[in-house]
């Protein structure tokens, strides 16, 4: 019977060049946040990393599409597990639809806003990304508006909706705030309490019985 080696040890290279990569990307992230993809150069993405452009492509040799992609993997996972679990403790029970729904507004725009550099690449250079972050952007859309349609239903049995298209009425709600959230980030302003507490009543008017 074969005994398993143990685990190679990081040499100070190793952890040297784990250290640049990770610089690499805090700092490409920034300028993609701040000026785009397609806005940033490698020129300028060197300079302000402080690294021969050679140098740069030993780390990723596909370039800036490349650094791009391994930004939004880097923080993908970590992003979508607490998206994830916010979604599933906003919806475990039965909350009445306006603090939900409240709740909702002010929960996913803290989670966007808690990696607001992340948010703005992902929402600007979508069509960059790898089909396998694509397929997994999709699964969480589609578990987000799913989990918002079983609540509703949810709602409706017991009498506090009337019956609606409740698919329909999830992917409403929850593609109208993401989007003024986002607007909202790219302008430099949060969504006041008084335009969420509209954004309530109005969906709650509409639903209710």
């Amino acid at each position: 019977m074969g005994v398993k080696g143990s685990p190679k040890r990081m040499t100070n290279r190793d952890m040297q060049a784990a250290e640049r990569r990770e610089q690499i990307l805090a700092i490409a992230k920034r300028l993609f946040a701040e000026k785009g993809y397609h806005g940033t150069s490698m020129r300028e993405l060197n300079k302000a990393i402080g690294m021969a452009e050679a140098l740069t492509y030993h780390y990723f040799p596909g370039g800036k599409l490349d650094i791009l992609r391994a930004v939004l993997q880097h923080a993908q996972e970590e992003r979508i597990a607490r998206i994830v679990a916010f979604l599933e403790e906003t919806f475990s029970g039965e909350p009445a639809l306006d603090q939900t729904l409240l709740a909702l507004i002010e929960g996913i725009s803290g989670q966007l806003q808690h990696d607001r550099e992340y948010f703005l690449i992902l929402v600007q250079e979508r069509n960059l990304l790898d089909q396998e972050q694509k397929e997994v952007l999709e699964a969480l859309t589609k578990q987000s508006f799913r989990a918002m349609e079983d609540y509703l239903q949810r709602l409706s049995a017991r009498g506090d909706l009337r019956v609606i298209d409740f698919e329909m009425a999830a992917s409403q709600f929850l593609s109208h705030i993401v989007v003024l959230i986002i607007q909202g980030m790219m302008n430099g302003h949060a969504i006041g309490q008084e335009q969420r507490q509209r954004i309530v009543d109005y969906y709650a008017a509409l639903w209710s019985r």
